[in-house]
């Protein structure tokens, strides 16, 4: 009835107005030199800009984190120029995540790898999943925990995953639990999902369903829609908690307002068995009324991904 989350670890053209005005300067040796490493600064800038991931401790703070499918292809040439003029690994590991939005993968390895041999712990948690998804889980498993343990929180959430499901390792639900809790610890929603999924389903560890709601309830308040959607089942159906349709509906509404289509579906079903307001009803919040479901769209909630 509930979804268990698994790990998903989920072009070369710079601005040329900006490289031709920095080069009209070299008319001089030392305007040439001001120029070179103005430019250096700027790809330096745009590499930050364009690649740095929200699972980065390491990235630069000044810019806002971005989503690898938000990653302009531009960021390829910026993060290999300021990889190439620096050396610095941060900007080996914004290139491989570049060059993977842009389905290269096996020069996304290429960069995750000189940022793993500089020691880079974000980089550890991609270039470990790409050695998964090669058939080596033991290197896959062995990078999670050395970015795990420099701090990386998505490392940390991996490796709860690898000790969940033996991946390269023995299963160990305790160390999992323990991993997911040090994720969940530094804000990681799915983490705290995984961790009310382990003692909602009963088979790793005794069944608890009060422990299953209070890590549900923290990775929904955390914005986690398979969390809403699992606390509005309970809440249907009186499991662990007193039944509630109404807190189940607002369950499934925060879920649908969210993008989910199964909480979509679900507070639909509410309003037509008259729980909640009808969408024509005024007082009825925007949001799960606009949405249009078409047939294949719902299903129940599946695996939760995650992309650095």
């Amino acid at each position: 009835m509930k979804s268990q989350a698994s790990k998903v670890n989920r072009g070369f053209a710079i601005a040329t107005g900006t490289a031709i005005a920095l080069c009209a300067l070299a008319v001089s040796p030392g305007a040439e030199e001001q120029a070179s490493l103005q430019l250096a600064a700027a790809v330096q800038t745009e590499c930050d800009r364009l690649a740095g991931s929200p699972y980065d401790q390491q990235r630069n703070s000044e810019f806002a984190p971005v989503g690898i499918d938000d990653i302009d292809d531009s960021a390829v040439n910026a993060c290999q120029m300021a990889y190439d003029a620096t050396g610095n690994p941060r900007f080996a590991y914004q290139l491989g995540r570049a060059l993977n939005k842009i389905q290269q993968p096996d020069h996304a390895m290429s960069a995750y790898n000189a940022a793993v041999q500089a020691g880079y712990p974000a980089a550890k948690v991609n270039f470990g999943m790409l050695m998964g998804r090669l058939g080596d889980e033991q290197a896959e498993f062995q990078l999670y925990q050395e970015a795990a343990l420099s701090g990386n929180v998505l490392g940390a959430y991996n490796l709860g995953v690898a000790y969940r499901d033996g991946l390269g390792t023995k299963p160990d639900v305790s160390k999992a639990l323990q991993w997911f809790e040090k994720a969940a610890a530094e804000g990681d929603d799915t983490a705290a999902f995984n961790i009310g999924t382990i003692y909602d389903e009963g088979q790793l560890v005794p069944q608890d369903d009060q422990m299953a709601i209070a890590w549900y309830d923290l990775a929904a308040q955390r914005g986690n829609t398979d969390a809403m959607v699992n606390l509005g089942l309970m809440y249907e159906t009186g499991e662990g908690i007193a039944a509630d349709a109404k807190k189940a509906a607002e369950m499934y509404r925060q879920a649908g307002e969210n993008g989910d289509l199964f909480g979509a579906y679900k507070f639909l079903q509410m309003q037509e068995l008259g729980i909640v307001p009808a969408p024509s009803d005024p007082s009825m919040p925007e949001g799960v009324n606009s949405l249009v479901l078409k047939p294949g769209d719902v299903e129940t909630p599946t695996t939760v991904g995650k992309e650095i």
